[in-house]
């Protein structure tokens, strides 16, 4: 009995440190731009520490990503002579977007809400142009498109995820190191190893497993407490930055606009740039709308609750011109 009490700690001691702490090894928590936002949202800052520098980092791989693969697509299209405008206009501000994200501060005391909100962004470019794209094209000509772009790379984002991991590997030992001090050991070595890759995050996790395991109950009670304690104080600090990144959703998301534009006209006038900005300047009279009461159902209200705005996502109002602008350009070929 007494030895299933101990095992029966030593699990609930483990199940309090896997939610409170790490960050995945597997690099892919912004792979899929496409995900419920709110989800998401809550999801990246909820019971783990945020670390601005890698999720910018992370973001900043998905948005380069996506612009090339969008420059190759098209690539491809305008051989077969479809109009292209729209799309390169999407990916225009795609390109000022990673601009932002580069430019961003990950140690302001608003990192998360920056975060959340350039992340908000690049979610709804990416399916814009996601459903651009299906409204130009049929089935049998976007699936081979998307099979020679799936696994396209350049140097640039392979040095992105150099970089990541590098950083998912440090952010993760601090964290262990947090809780090797909370049980009251160095661990050293096997900080050490983990970070060299001689072991793994499981075997660290069995390791702080053992060495609980043979402390007095009542010590590993103090621990497990300590560590709960923890975890709600991460939950609370999560909720509010939540909050915080709610509100005032729209006042910032019209000065991010409003920046965009303001650097746009600094560009060369030509179809493209001029592309940009009409699409900017419509969402911008959208997120207006929302912000004095109109109609937000179309609009990219990210305040009303789930970050995604509507199911037409960022178009806002704009998708019978988007559906225009695809017939005249990519319908006729």
């Amino acid at each position: 009995m007494k030895k299933m009490l101990n095992v029966l700690i030593v699990l609930m001691l483990m199940a309090s440190i896997a939610p409170l702490t790490f960050a995945d090894e597997a690099e892919n928590s912004t792979e899929e731009l496409n995900k419920d936002a709110e989800t998401r949202k809550q999801g990246e800052i909820r019971n783990k520490r945020f670390d601005g520098e890698m999720y910018l980092l992370q973001l900043e791989k998905v948005i380069t990503k996506n612009i090339i693969k969008g420059k190759e697509v098209f690539t491809i299209l305008k051989d077969l002579e479809y109009n292209t405008t729209y799309l390169e206009a999407i990916l225009a501000e795609f390109e000022l977007l990673k601009e932002e994200v580069i430019a961003a501060d990950p140690n302001a005391t608003d990192a998360v809400q920056i975060f959340i909100d350039l992340k908000h962004d690049a979610i709804n470019l990416t399916k814009d142009f996601r459903e651009t794209l299906k409204e130009m094209l049929d089935n049998e000509t976007i699936e081979p498109l998307r099979e020679r772009i799936k696994n396209m790379i350049c140097e640039q984002v392979q040095n992105l995820t150099k970089n990541i991991q590098n950083k998912i590997k440090q952010f993760n030992r601090n964290q262990l190191h947090r809780i090797y001090q909370i049980i009251g050991e160095n661990g050293g070595s096997f900080l050490n190893k983990y970070q060299n890759g001689t072991l793994s995050m499981e075997q660290v996790k069995q390791n702080i497993s053992k060495t609980v395991s043979q402390m007095a109950k009542e010590r590993r009670y103090d621990i497990f407490y300590q560590l709960k304690q923890n975890q709600i104080k991460s939950q609370i600090k999560a909720r509010i930055c939540i909050e915080n990144a709610t509100e005032d959703f729209q006042e910032r998301k019209q000065n991010r606009l409003t920046n965009r534009i303001q650097k746009s006209e600094n560009m060369s006038d030509d179809p493209i740039n001029e592309e940009m900005q009409e699409r900017i300047r419509n969402r911008l009279s959208d997120n207006d709308n929302a912000g004095t009461g109109g109609s937000a159902n179309n609009a990219d209200n990210g305040v009303s609750g789930n970050g995604n705005g509507s199911s037409n996502s960022d178009n806002g109002n704009n998708s019978n011109d988007n559906g225009n602008k695809q017939q005249s350009g990519g319908g006729g070929r």
